[in-house]
């Protein structure tokens, strides 16, 4: 799927002749993600939320339509706690041992249909809905001992925005969706693209 997500990627940089060179669009997202744990913090510090960033590129299909390719890096979430601190996963409480830090990151490679419907000549609203190719990497830190695991998959997106145009400039803002088989994450957006 990964190698799919990363051909069409290349499809709307390197488009086609049959479409419109000036049509396609460029640009970048700040993103506010919040990541689906599944912990209940007792008496540890837990931190779901965190920053990150989205690269995008977009080509339309028609004036209502695109399809968008992007990768975003969601951050990563926390817990940390020493020992004696508590924590409850899937309906069973833990306790830390000892002092250590666990941490969850994010990251995807993303294609969607985009479909948009004009409010006036320079604002729109959208919805998308595409597939992901996922990667989450699970972390542990116990003094001076780490390790990682990696686990990946590819899973459904859903988003909804704003944008408004100005000549070759789009500020667009918005909500999107990833499950993480099963889990999700949710990110706010804000973010500049620029239509060629």
């Amino acid at each position: 799927m990964k190698k799919l997500i990363i051909g069409i990627f290349a499809l709307v940089l390197f488009q086609s002749q049959s479409l419109k060179a000036e049509s396609m669009y460029m640009g970048v997202d700040y993103l506010s993600s919040t990541i689906d744990t599944g912990v209940t913090n007792i008496s540890s510090k837990l931190d779901e939320k965190d920053t990150g960033y989205s690269i995008f590129a977009g080509l339309p299909v028609d004036e209502n339509l695109s399809i968008e390719v992007s990768y975003q890096d969601f951050g990563e979430a926390s817990l940390s706690g020493v020992s004696g601190n508590q924590f409850k996963l899937d309906g069973t409480t833990y306790e830390f041992t000892k002092t250590a830090s666990l941490t969850l990151g994010a990251d995807s490679i993303a294609v969607a249909a985009k479909s948009k419907h004009q409010i006036n000549d320079n604002v729109s609203i959208y919805g998308k809905i595409g597939l992901h190719n996922w990667e989450s990497t699970f972390g542990v830190s116990v003094g001076t001992a780490s390790a990682d695991v990696k686990t990946d998959g590819t899973d459904i997106l859903y988003g909804a925005g704003i944008e408004a145009n100005f000549n070759n400039l789009v500020f667009r803002a918005g909500y999107s969706l990833y499950d993480f088989d099963g889990d999700d994450v949710t990110s706010i957006n804000a973010g500049l693209a620029y239509k060629f």
